[in-house]
C-alpha cells in the first residue's frame, strides 16, 4: 500500500475517533508538567501523524475501549501531540522520536519511565499500562538492576532495547557488545544484538557490514529486516543495487505475502520485472484468505500492475475486487477512476 492509500484509510478510521471516551488533556504540554507534579501523576504522551494508519488504528481499536479509556483517565495524565506541527516536531526531536506512534510516558520529576512504537491491541496495550505503573522493565528499573550488578541475559537484552528506543544507541550497542560475551544467551537474543550492531554500522561504515551478517545468518529470526533495511538503503542510493538484492532475496521470502506484494508494488513504482512482479502478487494473494486484513491491499497492487503493463480493462476489473472487500475504502475508487482514464 502506498502512502495515499493509508491517508485515505487514516481519514476514515477518524470518523470513529469521536467514539473514544479517553480524557485528552486540553492544556499545554508545560501545563501538563505542573499537573504531573502537583497530582503526583503519570504523564501519557501519544504522538501521532493523521496520515499514519497505524496511529488512527489505536484510536478506533485500542484507545475506543472502555477498559482501556477507563484505565488511561484514572491512572494518567493523557497529551495527544500532532507530531508534524511546529511544537509536536520540536517535542518530538527533544525526545529522540524516530518512528510513529510514540507512546512515551514521564514521571512528575519529568523523567522518561517507559516508550513504545507502534500499534498494540487493547489488552496487550493494558499489560504495558500495568507494568508501567508497577515499575516492572521500566527505563529506571532496569538501569538500576543492572548498576547494581545484574548482568544477565535478559536484563541487558531490556534494557539495550530500551536504549535503542530512546536513540541512545552508542549505549545500546555497548551493552549488546557485552550480551554478546554472555553464557547461556539464546540464539534469538544473539541475533538481537548481532543484527543491531550490523544495523548501526550501515551509517557509519556502509552496506558492507549487513551483507557480511545476512550472507552468513539465513537462519537469522531478524533476516527480513535487514533485507528490508538493505534494500531500503539503496532505494535512497542506488536503484539498479536495490534490483539485484531483490532478485538475490526474493526466492528466500516465498512464503512470505507481505514481502511479495512488497517486491510486486516497487516494481510497479519502477515500471520494471512486470511480468514477474505480476506473478509474485498472485502468489502473494494465494497464501492469504480473502478475509485477511491486507488482501484487498494486495489486490490493489496487482491492479496497479495490470494498469502499468496497459491492460486497462483488467486493472479496472481487478479493482473492483478491492472495492467489493473494502467498499468505504476511497482510495480503491480513486484507483479505478485513473485506471478509466487510461492516463499511464
Amino acid at each position: 500500500m502506498n502512502k495515499n492509500s493509508f491517508i485515505f484509510l487514516s481519514l476514515l478510521l477518524l470518523l470513529g475517533c469521536n467514539k473514544e471516551s479517553v480524557n485528552w488533556f486540553q492544556g499545554t504540554f508545560d501545563e501538563a508538567l505542573v499537573d504531573s507534579y502537583n497530582q503526583n501523576t503519570v504523564i501519557m504522551l501519544d504522538f501521532y501523524t493523521d496520515w499514519w494508519y497505524a496511529c488512527n488504528l489505536l484510536d478506533v481499536n485500542t484507545f475506543s475501549q472502555n477498559r482501556v479509556s477507563e484505565f488511561l483517565n484514572k491512572n494518567f495524565i493523557n497529551i495527544k501531540i500532532d507530531a508534524e506541527t511546529k511544537i509536536g516536531q520540536k517535542l518530538f526531536s527533544d525526545f529522540s522520536g524516530t518512528a510513529y506512534p510514540l507512546i512515551l510516558f514521564l514521571d512528575k520529576n519529568q523523567k522518561e519511565l517507559d516508550r513504545f512504537y507502534g500499534y498494540y491491541e487493547p489488552d496487550d496495550f493494558l499489560n504495558k499500562l500495568n507494568l508501567i505503573l508497577e515499575g516492572k522493565y521500566t527505563f529506571p528499573n532496569l538501569l538500576k538492576q543492572y548498576q547494581a550488578g545484574d548482568q544477565s541475559a535478559e536484563t541487558l537484552s531490556k534494557l539495550a532495547k530500551k536504549y535503542a528506543d530512546r536513540g541512545e544507541n552508542s549505549e545500546a550497542i555497548n551493552l549488546y557488545q557485552i550480551l554478546l560475551q554472555s553464557k547461556n544467551i539464546s540464539f534469538e537474543t544473539y541475533h538481537e544484538a548481532k543484527y543491531y550492531i550490523v544495523s548501526q554500522k550501515l551509517w557509519s561504515e556502509g552496506v558492507d557490514p549487513l551483507k557480511i551478517y545476512l550472507s552468513k545468518n539465513n537462519d537469522s529470526p531478524f533476516l527480513k529486516d535487514g533485507v528490508n533495511q538493505l534494500l531500503a538503503f539503496y532505494k535512497n542510493t542506488d536503484t539498479k543495487k536495490e534490483l539485484i538484492y531483490y532478485e538475490k532475496y526474493l526466492s528466500m521470502f516465498l512464503d512470505d505475502p507481505w514481502f511479495l506484494n512488497q517486491y510486486a508494488w516497487r516494481m510497479a513504482e519502477l515500471d520494471k520485472n512486470l511480468n514477474n512482479a505480476l506473478d509474485k502478487v498472485d502468489l502473494a494473494l494465494n497464501l492469504l484468505d480473502k478475509k485477511e486484513q491486507g488482501y484487498a491491499n494486495i489486490i490493489d497492487t496487482k491492479a496497479e500492475i495490470l494498469w502499468k503493463m496497459g491492460q486497462n480493462n483488467d486493472a479496472v476489473i481487478v479493482i473492483n475486487e478491492a472495492i467489493e472487500l473494502d467498499s468505504e475504502n476511497e482510495y480503491y475508487r480513486i484507483q479505478k477512476d485513473k485506471f478509466l482514464k487510461n492516463e499511464n
